[in-house]
């Protein structure tokens, strides 16, 4: 009889091991899908404050080449709430002027460019 008890104690705690194996392994994962996507929502908020920056940097380019026949002087965009934003390059010739921008929020970072033409 004792032994029979020994083999019910051994597969009662081989069990609870198992399940709190079982438990652990959950709770893993589910950290881990919810640090990918804050990283994922991050790194969206840094892209479209980079695309926002870009969009407005070329249509200043645009209008400045329309009235004034000459590309603008390179400017720094002004951060956007937690986004700190940076001008990584500007690049121009006669007819074309491309910029690119940086945007930084809370670790993630992301790059958008663009390129604007001058009209035939």
């Amino acid at each position: 009889m004792t032994a029979r008890r020994g083999f019910v104690l051994v597969g009662v705690l081989f069990l609870t091991l198992a399940t709190w194996a079982l438990l652990a392994a959950m709770l893993t994962t589910a950290f881990l899908h919810y640090r990918l996507a804050l990283g994922a929502e991050r790194g969206a908020v840094a892209g479209a404050a980079a695309e926002r920056a870009v969009a407005e940097a070329l249509a200043a380019a645009g209008e400045t080449r329309a009235a004034d026949g000459a590309w603008p002087a390179p400017t720094a965009p002004d951060d956007v709430a937690a986004c700190d934003l940076e001008l990584a390059e500007v690049a121009q010739a006669d007819d074309w002027y491309r910029v690119r921008v940086q945007a930084g929020f809370e670790g993630a970072l992301a790059w958008r460019e663009g390129t604007v033409h001058a009209p035939p």
